[in-house]
């Protein structure tokens, strides 16, 4: 016998027993014994908790109920199927096995406050370029400097650094791509130094702490006798309208 497949067979049987809940972690939270999770008082109580939960006493019945209810779905879906009038759902074969395929989800409206947003900018300011924002936000509030390094040592001055994360932040923030961003801009910053950028300083905790570092500078210049940035606009952002 092969120690090692028998290990990984005996780990993947634990996994789905303690996903049914067969077994359980003494001490655990998530994983605990699910006798646990019972009110103290159920056994005594048991037809009252099981009212509350509108289920029957009976395992049969319950069985028998969630049965029927499968059975029906599937022949509603057989039904449709033969009408064409799934929506989109048809049975397909991959790999020899029969698959559920679903049709992709159709484009959402646009959310009224983005709309909203859009038409205040641009009645204040008229059409201004991302890039030059971005880079009016990053020159007021430095939220650049947030951005570290993951590697054990930064050999890239500051002001090169700060352009090049500036690139790839409107590359991602804008759908371009980091690729695109490369071929068609004229700032002369090859696509290894983009791709580069981003994975050493582009993380999900250097980023958290920008968007905290714009917010607050936000809020603090969103007072009434601030002549560029009124409160109403970043109401928009912060709140909504009508809150």
């Amino acid at each position: 016998m092969e120690r090692i497949p028998y290990e990984l067979c005996v780990l993947i049987a634990l996994r789905d027993a303690l996903r049914r809940r067969e077994v359980y972690v003494q001490g655990a939270g998530r994983w605990k014994d699910p006798d646990e999770d019972l009110p103290g008082d159920f056994e005594d109580n048991r037809d009252v908790h099981y009212a509350a939960l509108a289920k029957p006493l009976d395992a049969t019945e319950f069985i028998g109920s969630l049965r029927k209810r499968l059975e029906d779905g599937l022949t509603r879906l057989d039904t449709a199927l033969a009408k064409g009038a799934t929506g989109g759902v048809r049975i397909i074969t991959r790999q020899g096995s029969p698959w559920v395929s679903v049709s992709k989800l159709g484009k959402l409206p646009e959310p009224k406050n983005l709309g909203a947003l859009k038409a205040e900018i641009e009645r204040r300011w008229g059409t201004i370029d991302l890039l030059d924002i971005l880079k009016d936000t990053a020159f007021i509030t430095d939220f650049t400097d947030c951005f570290v390094s993951v590697a054990s040592r930064e050999v890239l001055d500051r002001a090169t650094l700060n352009r090049r994360l500036l690139l790839v932040l409107f590359a991602l923030g804008t759908n371009m791509g980091i690729r695109q961003m490369a071929i068609t801009g004229e700032h002369g910053v090859g696509e290894a130094e983009l791709r580069h950028v981003r994975a050493t300083y582009v993380t999900r905790e250097n980023l958290r702490a920008a968007v905290t570092t714009v917010v607050n500078a936000t809020l603090d210049r969103s007072s009434p006798a601030d002549p560029c940035v009124g409160p109403f606009t970043w109401a928009f952002v912060v709140r909504g309208p009508g809150c």
